[in-house]
């Protein structure tokens, strides 16, 4: 074991003290020291957190400095920030990784045994004894926000088109090897401050997503949150938090209408013994109709988005699908959606929205079943208009949920 790698357990010993929730998470990590890392980082691979560090930037670091670092970069962890899918745009990226860091800092309370690194000598613009890190009172935001609200900050303080990227110095200006200019308002602030590659080649993962659940689960029921404030610890477990998809709560809404019944169907032969053996199909209960809201307000990728689930729908009963704007467009269609390709269908519209005909079409096709994709600016819907139908809204995000008689889901 070389000195560093001792000096790296001597400080995983030491948050026994001061965060027992970090010793335990590193154990059950791969630690690697890496000259390629500017100075630490998790990232998560192949179902396995890694935490890489540069041996020089630790062994320069002062004990109580080592504790904090360690703490923040599991704290990155315990925030699923390393399961968090980077933006592929490098300026939103970038302020990405400077809102994570800037929820963390200011979580991790300075005290006898972990201090904030400093500036060991005068680097560029920075002093000798300057805080090595970025803080919100930096840009002149209050502390205790999350990782979401920093970043609504920087975009309304750093709008994208004041931020300036150029080549990682030593580098051949490949994309991917970009830093924002310290000539920029934002690059002035954080250069030095922060490594900007952190972040990079994040994504989902949702196995450890769980793994942290129960890790915080496990630290919430031993009490090992260690030195960390109450106002830090209600943000992690509200970070645990799985909001129900909205996909999710569709299928929930449409699950009395639904049949996981077979029948025997001459459509197919039976998947084990063939011909002459019937084949089984899912039992319809209720056909459903979807009316899919194509004037220029909802976009395409909504559409895409939508049509996915009602695919899966469409496995479980009949789905006639329409599309609509001010008026149902080709009403006298009536082809069940399990009978076309999702590339086959063909949305027409694209002028202003009106949802009465939605209603009148789905009576005059004797259909009770209603599902309705719009952004749902338009005339309100009374109940007396949609008596005798069963209707749900899917709203796309940012859409009116006002005065829309039946069930209204948003899409996120």
């Amino acid at each position: 074991m070389t000195e560093v790698e001792e000096t790296f357990q001597s400080t995983m010993c030491r948050l026994l003290l001061y965060s027992p929730f970090s010793f335990n998470m590193l154990v059950g990590m791969v630690q690697e020291p890496s000259e390629s890392i500017e100075t630490l980082g998790v990232r998560v691979k192949n179902g396995r957190i890694t935490l890489g560090y540069n041996p020089k930037f630790f062994a320069s670091l002062e004990e109580s400095e080592r504790t904090f670092v360690l703490i923040h970069e599991m704290m990155h962890v315990l925030l699923h920030h390393c399961t968090h899918r980077s933006s592929g745009d490098l300026r939103r990226a970038r302020k990405e990784n400077v809102a994570m860091d800037l929820a963390i800092n200011c979580m991790i309370p300075e005290e006898v045994g972990v201090k904030m690194p400093r500036f060991k000598e005068d680097v560029g613009d920075k002093k000798k004894g300057e805080i090595l890190g970025l803080l919100p009172s930096m840009f002149g935001f209050k502390d205790g926000l999350s990782y979401e609200q920093y970043l609504a900050l920087l975009d309304k303080k750093f709008p994208d088109d004041t931020i300036i990227l150029i080549p990682m110095q030593g580098d051949g200006g490949q994309d991917g090897s970009m830093v924002i200019s310290e000539k920029c308002p934002l690059g002035k602030i954080i250069k030095h401050r922060i490594d900007e590659s952190h972040g990079e080649g994040y994504d989902e993962d949702a196995f450890i997503d769980d793994y942290v659940r129960n890790v915080v689960e496990n630290i919430e029921r031993n009490h090992n949150w260690g030195h960390l404030g109450a106002n830090a610890i209600e943000m992690v477990k509200k970070a645990q938090e799985q909001p129900l998809n909205w996909g999710d709560i569709l299928r929930l809404k449409l699950g009395p209408f639904l049949s996981f019944q077979k029948e025997p169907s001459r459509r197919r032969w039976n998947k084990h013994y063939g011909k002459p053996f019937l084949g089984n199909t899912t039992k319809s209960v209720e056909p459903v109709a979807v009316y899919a809201d194509t004037s220029g307000s909802v976009g395409s990728a909504d559409l895409s988005r939508f049509i996915v689930e009602i695919e899966r729908i469409a496995n479980y009963t009949g789905v006639y699908l329409w599309s609509f704007d001010t008026d149902v467009k080709d009403p006298d269609e009536e082809v069940l959606f399990t009978r076309r390709s999702i590339d086959s269908i063909e949305f027409k519209g694209r002028g202003g929205t009106c949802f009465a005909p939605v209603f009148e079409h789905a009576r005059s096709r004797q259909i009770s079943q209603v599902v309705v994709l719009t952004d749902g600016f338009a005339d309100a819907v009374s109940q007396e208009q949609i008596e005798g139908l069963d209707v749900i809204w899917v709203i796309t995000k940012g859409g009116s949920k006002q005065d829309k008689a039946g069930t209204v889901i948003e899409m996120q």
